[in-house]
């Protein structure tokens, strides 16, 4: 039998839609589509799909790579 998930509170959701639209940005600013963006992260590609409709937070480790994934595209821009 499942357990009833807990509907996320206020600040989770504001967390979520923040993160969800710096992950479409990123992505849209880099022209990196969701397969490869999921790739790159090392997820499938429902997970990019969840995290951008706020169905789902991402592990922490995917944050982390994230964050590791924008350094590395802002330093590339960078050197342009």
């Amino acid at each position: 039998m499942k357990m009833p998930r807990a509907k996320p509170d206020k600040a989770e959701m504001k967390m979520r839609e923040q993160r969800k639209q710096e992950w479409v940005k990123f992505r849209k600013d880099n022209l990196i589509t969701q397969i490869k963006f999921a790739d790159l992260l090392g997820v499938s590609r429902r997970t990019i799909q969840m995290v951008e409709r706020n169905r789902v937070s991402p592990y922490p480790v995917t944050l982390r790579k994230f964050e590791a994934l924008k350094t590395k595209y802002s330093q590339g821009a960078e050197a342009l």
